[in-house]
């Protein structure tokens, strides 16, 4: 009797299975993809942060280094709008609609970043002096890439909605390889602060041009339908949670250039930089999650499952890259930035921790994004306007306002747990009641004889 045939493959087949369905998942090669091009951005923002420090020293990357923060504070907020554009546009079934949209976003954008660089203009001495920053043309240098950061989020907004995550992760790469390529030129050329800021303008132009490129199937005909308005008072709530959380990740570096002197809050920026990679390590999970679960909401299914599944990714990655920074030593930093950042050091394992907190934290807020839910955004706000109250009134030393931060993204977490549908924990119990509840109804199978 001839033997029966082994398996070709030892894989069992639920790892086949589980593999052939992440493989026909377009949001787990959307993730791939936007993982690695995250990495190749941030990667390359740090070698141009690591060229910086090395050659302006703590004193003059303070300058610097408070400028992308008045840059983050301003652009990060407008994620809030390439989130509300990207859940609009998953959700709109007619390309002539979009093509609207786009175009009159597009108009909008430019309008608004042009206002926002011209009043950063007219505003330089107040900013200089409020900041400390040693110089007007170090401002205006800071204040230039606003205006391409503001029609970049646009373009963004609709190459996330309609999925095209190839094309938002090599525009990601580009943009992001070309900072460290330009910068160490400029820094050699002898210019300095000013020069290292204006490499972030640059790099906005290529941004704008490559996602543009990428939409121009959208731009060959001009739309014949209206374009479709959004909701002002949601998208009002939407920007407002965003600048919280912007404030919530950012203004301690200008509280800090604030409160102390220029050296120790250089050195301040410096931890800032090594610790805030830890927020955005799991960026492609919330990338790829805005449009999943806005699809999901206008369908009428939960986004529960796919929200556990992103946190669960957010946790572990978060958690892990902190374990990682406790235990860097001394002697790396000091070779990386210079002897001048040693104390640096002391503040990367608080800054992990602070910092996989708002990680979790942005993650709910892409779902409550998609969902229309504006109660957690507010909620977000307060925790931004109280860091900023809790920072000015007790600031003795650097490590008090990661402390400070820590505190208020960890609160707003406990709350979310006690008082909002999505809670992390009640929702692995429910899922698991669930399943236990299913294995229990299925009959038992009999025993043969």
């Amino acid at each position: 009797m001839q033997a029966s045939e082994l398996p070709t493959t030892a894989q069992p087949a639920g790892v086949r299975l589980l593999l052939a369905r992440m493989r026909a998942s377009q949001g787990v090669r959307g993730g791939v993809i936007l993982s690695a091009a995250t990495l190749v951005f941030n990667g390359a923002a740090y070698i141009y942060y690591v060229a910086c420090i090395r050659y302006l020293g703590s004193r003059v990357y303070g300058d610097v280094a408070a400028m992308l923060a008045v840059f983050a504070l301003v652009s990060l907020p407008l994620v809030s709008i390439q989130s509300l554009l990207a859940r609009e546009v998953a959700q709109m079934s007619s390309d002539r609609a979009i093509r609207g949209l786009l175009r009159r976003w597009t108009y909008l954008a430019a309008a608004l970043g042009l206002a926002l660089v011209t009043v950063g203009a007219l505003f330089v001495q107040q900013i200089r002096g409020l900041l400390n920053i040693a110089s007007n043309e170090i401002v205006l240098a800071g204040i230039s890439a606003i205006f391409f950061a503001v029609v970049a989020t646009v373009f963004y907004g609709f190459l996330q909605g309609k999925l095209r995550f190839r094309a938002l992760g090599v525009t990601y790469s580009a943009s992001g390889v070309s900072r460290p390529v330009l910068v160490v030129p400029a820094l050699l050329l002898g210019f300095g602060a000013t020069g290292a800021l204006l490499v972030n303008t640059v790099a906005g132009l290529l941004a704008v041009a490559i996602a543009g490129f990428a939409l121009r199937d959208l731009w060959l005909r001009a739309p014949r339908v209206h374009a479709p308005s959004l909701d002002r008072r949601q998208m009002a709530v939407l920007l407002i949670g965003s600048l919280a959380f912007a404030s919530l990740t950012n203004v301690d570096v200008l509280l800090a250039a604030y409160f102390f002197p220029g050296d120790v809050a250089g050195v301040y920026a410096a931890a800032a930089l090594v610790g805030k990679a830890v927020l955005f390590l799991p960026t492609a999970v919330v990338t790829v999650l805005l449009p999943k679960a806005a699809a999901r909401a206008a369908a009428g299914i939960s986004s529960r499952r796919i929200l556990l599944a992103s946190a669960g990714v957010t946790c572990a990655l978060t958690l892990f890259a902190t374990v990682i920074l406790a235990l860097v030593p001394e002697s790396l930093l000091v070779w990386a930035f210079g002897g001048d950042f040693r104390d640096s050091t002391a503040l990367l394992g608080w800054f992990g921790l602070a910092m996989s907190a708002c990680a979790l934290l942005n993650v709910y807020l892409a779902v409550y994004f998609a969902e229309r839910d504006m109660r957690f955004p507010l909620l977000v706000l307060g925790a931004a306007v109280a860091q900023v109250v809790a920072v000015c009134l007790w600031h003795p030393n650097p490590r008090s306002i990661v402390l400070v931060t820590l505190i208020c993204a960890t609160a707003v977490l406990g709350i979310h747990e006690l008082a909002f549908p999505h809670a992390l924990i009640r929702g692995r119990r429910s899922r698991r009641r669930a399943v236990a509840e299913t294995a229990s109804d299925s009959p038992t199978p009999l025993s043969p004889l």
